[in-house]
């Protein structure tokens, strides 16, 4: 844990103007140093107080990411040279793996190296477009709007999987109290009718003795039981992160009903919305719908967007290709037809995104109405056949009529 701490301090600049402000930092010489670095020449320098613990975690997070991008786009709109962006970035308190990337590029820029080989030499983990806007951006003469319209890009991606892990939340709560609630009733309620089982077994229903029988094993196995939930769910963590196991999963899903077209839907918004970043960012036809279509985690989908690609390339239109390859909907032709014609494609591609993103959001909840009372329905047909397989056997045992 780095501990650092806020420090007001009172200094004069090189004009000899005075200024107050507050900065963190480990130490009294190092905030001093921050003030040097700025110009600054301190005459009083106080700790105010204690500020946050900073954990060393390995690697940063997406929003960690998604902030330090934002705040560079930022410094580049604001009219902030490109050197000073990158050196006020490196000095930061951002996490340190972003902190040292933007260090690096700084070292790489000020070497003469552009701004593009530098990014993808810090090996900082943005996607490959935000990498071709840069290229682009140099080549134009517009940086700053390039990455813009990658940071905006970077950021919609992030929301249309937050929507997806957050609408998958409460259907796994409700799945997972429910096998907890029946795992609760096989261990500590079935068990205590073990004894039926041995004295009346030949009179019980079938349905009885396999209840029982099944309690009293789970009860009399219950650390073997619990080592091999535990071993299963780290296995499963595991297959989770294998490279390609949560793109083939999608993949089945999407071959679900509801629940698939708004997974396609989603990836189709993101194909459109991404084509967009890259034609406003002026980068090239055919290398944006090849971009665009990598971009996409679903294999018959990637096929269809880079056969677009390919018919492009030879001389198609691009509403027409779409047409051909059976990529969106009625819609969507529509729109990237009109794009064409009026001249204002990534305008109508973004449109066309966020008309996606709508209609997803809707199958999405329609999606959810569905699994809740299903799981319900599961859950209680569970717990009753296990109350009826007691109440049977102990009727059975009382030969008490039915």
């Amino acid at each position: 844990m780095v501990e650092r701490t806020l420090f007001s301090y009172e200094a004069v600049d090189r004009s000899g103007a005075k200024t107050t402000g507050s900065l963190e930092a480990a130490s009294e010489g190092e905030a001093a140093r921050q003030l040097a670095q700025q110009g600054l020449t301190p005459y009083a320098l106080k700790r105010v107080g204690q500020g946050w613990r900073a954990p060393r975690r390995r690697r940063a997070s997406a929003r960690e990411l998604q902030l330090v991008l934002q705040e560079f786009t930022t410094l580049l709109e604001s009219g902030v040279g490109l050197v000073t962006a990158l050196s006020s970035l490196a000095k930061s308190s951002h996490h340190p793996s972003l902190t040292g990337a933007f260090a690096e590029m700084e070292r790489s820029v000020r070497r003469g190296e552009s701004f593009s080989a530098a990014l993808r030499e810090s090996k900082l983990p943005v996607p490959e477009y935000v990498h071709q806007l840069a290229h682009a951006g140099e080549a134009t003469g517009r940086l700053a709007e390039s990455i813009r319209g990658g940071v905006d890009q970077y950021e919609y991606d992030q929301r249309v999987r937050q929507e997806m892990t957050g609408a998958m939340i409460y259907p796994i709560v409700l799945v997972s109290s429910g096998i907890a609630a029946v795992g609760i009733i096989f261990l500590w309620v079935v068990p205590r009718f073990g004894g039926l089982l041995t004295q009346h077994k030949d009179t019980m229903p079938a349905i009885s003795r396999w209840t029982i029988a099944s309690g009293v094993w789970l009860s009399n196995h219950v650390w073997l039981v619990l080592l091999a939930l535990a071993a299963a769910a780290v296995g499963l963590r595991a297959l989770w992160k294998a490279p390609g196991v949560v793109d083939a999963l999608v993949e089945r899903a999407a071959r679900l009903p509801v629940v698939g077209d708004w997974l396609v839907e989603a990836e189709v918004g993101r194909w459109a919305s991404t084509l967009s970043a890259l034609l406003t960012g002026r980068v090239e036809l055919i290398r944006a719908l090849n971009l665009s279509a990598t971009s996409v985690r679903m294999k018959f989908l990637r096929a269809r967007l880079l056969a677009v690609a390919k018919s492009v390339k030879t001389g198609s239109t691009l509403s027409a290709a779409l047409r051909e390859h059976r990529s969106l909907n009625p819609t969507g032709y529509d729109l990237v037809a009109v794009g064409e014609a009026s001249g204002e494609l990534p305008k109508l591609l973004d449109a066309l995104a966020r008309l996606y993103e709508t209609t997803g959001r809707d199958r999405m909840k329609r999606a959810l109405q569905l699994i809740e009372p299903l799981a319900i329905i599961i859950i209680g047909v569970v717990v009753g056949t296990i109350m009826t397989a007691i109440i049977l056997a102990i009727t059975s045992v009382n030969d008490v009529p039915l």
